[in-house]
């Protein structure tokens, strides 16, 4: 049904909604066992995958590192 207020959201169908619905899920309570197993495991794959990342950043950078001062040593002969 539409209202006065409705009428004035503009309606984008093409928005990925998913940021909404998951902040609109955090303050609920999760009454299943396997969805909060679930949540769970997901969040741990998330701190997984960042510090995965950072990791190998670091190990770019120190190669990237290693090799310019190599490089730089034999120049300098």
């Amino acid at each position: 049904m539409a209202t006065p207020q409705n009428d004035k959201i503009p309606v984008d169908e093409n928005v990925d909604d998913s940021a909404a619905y998951e902040m609109s899920q955090r303050g609920s309570q999760i009454d299943d066992p396997l969805e909060a197993i679930k949540a769970m495991r997901l969040d741990q794959l998330s701190v997984c995958r960042l510090k995965t990342e950072q990791e190998m950043q670091a190990m770019v950078s120190k190669a990237t590192n290693t090799k310019a001062a190599s490089h730089n040593a034999k120049t300098d002969d």
